[in-house]
């Protein structure tokens, strides 16, 4: 006869699978929860990743906006579409700048020679009375 070496082990672990003898509906209860919490957990994960990533875009936006650099013509950064528009615009802003300018000096030189000729026409005026 063949003396088991370690009976007394062997006497705990049958008295605990005799306690802890799952019915089947027991077994599928523990089977939910562990998937609830898998579930759960791959949730809190990924939210955290998300949220990760969105500090990382948020940083990277706020560095580019930080970086650039304030220029003192406006639109400088814009597409080349609307830089060429702006450049049409001060290019007819400095055509009709001219325009003005040259039509103000005329009327001034007109308004000038008025004056002058008012002031002979008075001249004449007296001399004639004086006469």
């Amino acid at each position: 006869m063949i003396r088991d070496p370690f009976p007394l082990p062997c006497l705990l672990a049958e008295d605990a699978l005799e306690a802890i003898s799952f019915d089947r509906g027991m077994l599928w209860l523990v089977a939910g929860f562990l998937l609830l919490g898998w579930v759960l957990a791959r949730m809190t994960i990924s939210r955290r990743r998300k949220a990760i990533q969105q500090r990382g875009e948020s940083r990277e936006t706020q560095r580019r906006l930080d970086s650039q650099v304030k220029t003192a013509l406006p639109l400088s950064d814009a597409p080349i579409e609307t830089q060429r528009w702006q450049v049409a615009m001060f290019d007819l802003q400095r055509e009709l700048t001219g325009d003005l300018d040259t039509r103000a000096a005329v009327v001034q030189n007109l308004i000038r020679q008025a004056d002058q000729r008012i002031a002979m026409l008075q001249e004449l005026e007296r001399r004639h009375q004086a006469e």
